[in-house]
């Protein structure tokens, strides 16, 4: 009925921390796509949890890209993608299969609550987006969408496609009875370099989505945007936060050079200081 898909960097402590229950049960099929992970994540999954399959690629190609790897092995009509470091067991899938087969074809997105302001136990209610920590994707319906925009390396690649899904007159459902925790930012171990690399694509990232969508207009105009971001970048009192804005700055400019998210080697753009 459903086939899960985890995209793992790094993640195999906050797995197991997370969703041993699931990865052990041997009750849905569970692909683990490991982006290339440096800490031997892929080894200790394979042995940790023998029933699970693991498609260990040879570099780091993204969230969105790494679904994709996933998604394209999906055979059951639902395919569930899910963050490493969302907690989650076999009893939460089950509850969100029955609200996804009650309500059949109406959605071709069912998603948990992720955040406790969405957790409104008000049933089924209609989102533009949800957040890609945890996505169950009717897959006859996503077929006829298309799967996640592969020239984003990291962010907006689930608004993107919830734009998509809405622009062809699907729906996107939150399933707000349903709670799973999420650490969040806790999928892989935090460093200088994964901060700025994370940055530097939420500053491309959103122009790209924005420019792809034209939607470019109020306070989201580019010039609105560099102005805010400038500020931050530059004033803040926080170091830590002038760094993360400096290299949204980075992400931006970027784009706006013509610059893709990744290199002609298939590496994710990170670029230090202009």
């Amino acid at each position: 009925m459903v086939t899960i898909i985890i995209v793992s960097y790094n993640s195999a402590a906050v797995m197991r921390r997370c969703q041993h229950e699931l990865l052990s049960s041997g009750r849905f099929r569970v692909i683990v796509v490991d982006n290339a992970s440096a800490d031997g994540s892929a080894e200790q999954l394979k042995a940790d949890y023998p029933a699970i399959e693991v498609i260990a690629l040879d570099r780091n190609i993204g969230y969105g890209r790494g679904a994709n790897v996933g998604l394209r092995e999906v055979t059951t009509p639902y395919g569930f993608l899910v963050n490493p470091d969302l907690f989650v067991t076999p009893d939460d899938i089950d509850r969100l299969l029955q609200a996804a087969r009650e309500h059949a074809g109406e959605a071709t997105v069912f998603a948990p609550a992720v955040k406790e302001k969405d957790h409104l136990c008000q049933g089924l209610l209609s989102r533009e987006w949800v957040i890609g920590a945890a996505m169950l994707f009717d897959m006859a319906l996503l077929e006829k969408v298309g799967l996640f925009d592969e020239n984003i390396f990291l962010f907006y690649e689930e608004k993107d496609l919830c734009f998509r899904i809405r622009a062809q007159g699907g729906n996107i459902l939150l399933v707000s009875d349903l709670y799973l925790e999420h650490l969040k930012g806790q999928a892989c171990k935090p460093s200088d370099f994964v901060v700025h690399l994370k940055n530097w694509h939420v500053g491309w990232s959103s122009f790209y989505y924005l420019s792809k969508h034209d939607l470019q207009h109020g306070k989201h105009h580019p010039a609105n945007i560099l102005l805010r971001y400038s500020i931050k970048a530059f004033l803040s009192r926080d170091s830590d936060k002038r760094k993360r804005f400096r290299a949204r700055l980075q992400g931006i400019r970027a784009f706006l050079r013509g610059e893709p998210a990744f290199l002609e080697n298939g590496q994710p753009q990170a670029a230090g200081a202009d």
